[in-house]
């Protein structure tokens, strides 16, 4: 059996809805119906496999003049893309190298198709440990999965570690999988530097359109292009195709690109503004890792109680929704979503001043004399 998948089991089966403010899910706030394009006159017939065309260019022109329609493949959802990747390009007896606190996903389903996997820890708020992961390559190591920008942690690899990187990879031929749903300006993809990489995206995260369920896989070479070719297949035996009305919804969406960037921007700077202020004020309690263009932050958290039962209190009594560290594969830490509209952000914040409070004063010593 698989194992449980923590973050979906605490977001749904946990949380449940029974909370007031969301600050936990890692996209911008959602969009709503009236801020995307739907026309009566779309039919609803099935999409082609890899999706439709005209959307498979539009992605494509997201990742510069490198990149042609035929190597991107249209999928419901990141996570599905993932998954295809996943099932594709591994076999029993590979080895993955892979980031914690991270994405479940990265470990489990290479486990479960028979591949070994290392986890690399990079600590939030520290740089990307090139040497550490060169220390974790091996003969029969096949990918490196990563986060870029990292989730939960909000940080950044930056151009200098990514040659270091590919530096690692090459001299080993290693296939690099980055998910990169955070990244806004994807011609700095790693696809357009490595031919044996595959970037991962979607319109869930800077564009608010989680419902949707539209991601996508991009290569940046032949060889790419051929394990997309392969995705193709499994996913006629997965999904079949996308939902036709989400990829016209999505197609509109990526041609009006910029309207729905600069909403991404504007809830970023507002809500970043606010979650320093929170940050400073509960310095003695919270340790901020300033997150870079992510829509959400992570907090230490070095208190008397774990971030799970920190996380448990805050949803039961107060209401409030973030994501423990434990369903990262970590300890002693949450990741916060900021961009939120103010009557959202300001509350919530407010309440998880509120439970630091109750939880420091019931730390205290009682002062009696005995």
């Amino acid at each position: 059996m698989v194992d449980i998948y923590r973050i979906q089991q605490w977001l749904f089966d946990t949380a449940g809805g029974g909370y007031d403010f969301d600050l936990a899910k890692s996209h911008m706030q959602a969009a709503l119906v009236r801020d995307v394009t739907i026309r009566d006159t779309w039919d609803l017939d099935y999409t082609a496999d890899r999706g439709l065309e005209t959307v498979r260019r539009a992605v494509a022109d997201l990742y510069g003049p490198r990149v042609p329609a035929d190597r991107v493949l249209m999928a419901n959802g990141a996570q599905e893309a993932l998954y295809l990747f996943y099932r594709c390009l591994l076999a029993p007896g590979d080895h993955v190298v892979t980031t914690v606190p991270g994405w479940q996903q990265s470990w489990v389903i290479p486990r479960e198709i028979g591949a070994e996997v290392s986890l690399m820890v990079w600590t939030p708020g520290t740089p990307f440990d090139v040497d550490a992961l060169d220390r974790l390559v091996r003969p029969g190591t096949r990918l490196i999965s990563l986060v870029s920008p990292g989730n939960p942690s909000g940080c950044l690899i930056d151009s200098g570690t990514w040659t270091a990187l590919i530096d690692i990879a090459e001299r080993h031929g290693i296939w690099i999988l980055v998910d990169e749903e955070f990244q806004v300006n994807l011609q700095e993809s790693v696809v357009n530097r490595y031919p044996r990489a595959v970037s991962v995206a979607g319109l869930s995260k800077v564009y608010g359109l989680p419902g949707l369920r539209v991601g996508w896989a991009v290569a940046g070479s032949e060889e790419g292009g051929a394990v997309i070719e392969d995705m193709v297949n499994y996913k006629r035996y997965l999904t079949m195709c996308n939902s036709s009305l989400s990829e016209r919804v999505a197609l509109a969406a990526l041609t009006d690109r910029s309207a729905h960037v600069e909403r991404y921007r504007g809830l970023l700077s507002q809500g970043r503004q606010i979650l320093d202020r929170f940050a400073a004020d509960m310095a003695d309690s919270l340790q901020l890792v300033p997150p870079v263009d992510t829509p959400f932050a992570w907090f230490n958290l070095p208190g008397p109680i774990s971030s799970a039962e920190f996380a448990e209190r805050l949803l039961k009594e107060h209401r409030v929704l973030i994501m423990p560290a434990e369903v990262f594969g970590a300890e002693r830490g949450f990741r916060l979503t900021y961009a939120r509209p103010l009557p959202v952000l300001e509350p919530g914040l407010d309440r998880i001043r509120t439970l630091i409070g109750e939880v420091a004063g019931a730390a205290r010593p009682s002062g009696r004399v005995r």
